[in-house]
């Protein structure tokens, strides 16, 4: 067995490498910390938090219905508490809201999704 001890980063591709950061940056506030273009893969590494996401760019844009050929599958990011009303405000204001909000045992989420058509959740814990 191996010993994972957490996460590296988080990989999500997408179809317009700047598109895809300008979405990531201005509605779920991650900053740019790095932007690499070398052996033909084009990538941005983001900060949420403590966390690294990279942005993947595809070879080429997918055709596709994300929940019909994904299913649920999605990344969830972590909002304060006292925040998830107004984040769920915003998301609506910026047309990619989709779904919830959903109450559980952890706490409240919504669903949306990102401006290359992932879907994504925002979740607020207890």
């Amino acid at each position: 067995m191996i010993e994972s001890i957490g996460i590296y980063h988080i990989g999500i591709p997408v179809d317009d490498i700047q598109r895809a950061e300008n979405f990531y940056t201005k509605i779920l506030g991650m900053t740019v910390a790095d932007r690499l273009g070398e052996s033909g893969a084009r990538l941005a590494r983001l900060k949420c938090g403590a966390a690294d996401v990279v942005l993947f760019q595809r070879p080429r844009p997918l055709e596709r219905n994300t929940l019909k050929e994904d299913g649920i599958a999605h990344q969830a990011f972590e909002v304060p508490p006292e925040k998830f009303d107004d984040a769920v405000a915003f998301l609506k204001e910026q047309g990619c809201y989709h779904d919830g909000p959903v109450v559980r045992a952890s706490g409240r989420a919504v669903y949306f999704f990102d401006s290359e058509g992932n879907y994504q959740q925002l979740h607020a814990s207890r």
